[in-house]
């Protein structure tokens, strides 16, 4: 651990991302496409999304994209809520758009993206509405450190950090 605390040293990786950061790596290598917040409207009855701290919201959909990112489990879960959905499909009752997007994220066809930010230039926090493993561990690298934490092996937080960096390649 002590060497990968070192290779953060010295490589000088930033402890906090921009949203302006965060916004280029969705676009570039998910291919994101920016949405309005009001289109994720169900995430002002979740407390813990801070809908009023929203930087901006994106979906991924492009398949090539939610083809290479997904994992072989992952993968499997969404054949699983298929099968399901397959199923149900027979009832004859007519969906309601929001639940035809939520079957669709079910399915690994659609992935949502909610940034946000307290002061406007950082990265406060994110939601992501679908799994995807690899997705939530970039977010996490681009949320970077909290202000106040401190960048030692005694601290949990940084350890999980420095793993995830080197898991992701860029230590």
């Amino acid at each position: 651990m002590e060497e990968l605390h070192q290779r953060f040293l010295e490589q000088q990786l930033p402890r906090r991302y921009t949203n302006l950061a965060a916004e280029k790596m969705l676009v570039e290598k998910y291919r994101a496409i920016e949405i309005p917040a009001e289109v994720l409207a169900d995430l002002q009855r979740d407390p813990l999304a801070n809908f009023e701290q929203v930087f901006k919201c994106f979906k991924i959909e492009d398949r090539d994209v939610l083809n290479r990112i997904y994992s072989d489990t992952e993968k499997g879960i969404q054949e699983e809520h298929k099968a399901r959905y397959e199923e149900r499909e027979a009832e004859d009752r007519p969906l309601e758009p929001s639940e035809k997007e939520w079957i669709r994220i079910r399915n690994g066809e659609l992935l949502r993206v909610v940034l946000t930010s307290e002061d406007g230039e950082h990265m406060l926090g994110f939601t992501v509405q679908g799994l995807c493993y690899a997705l939530v561990d970039d977010l996490m690298i681009m949320k970077g450190i909290p202000q106040g934490e401190e960048c030692s092996l005694n601290n949990e937080y940084y350890v999980h950090y420095l793993q995830l960096l080197q898991w992701q390649g860029h230590l």
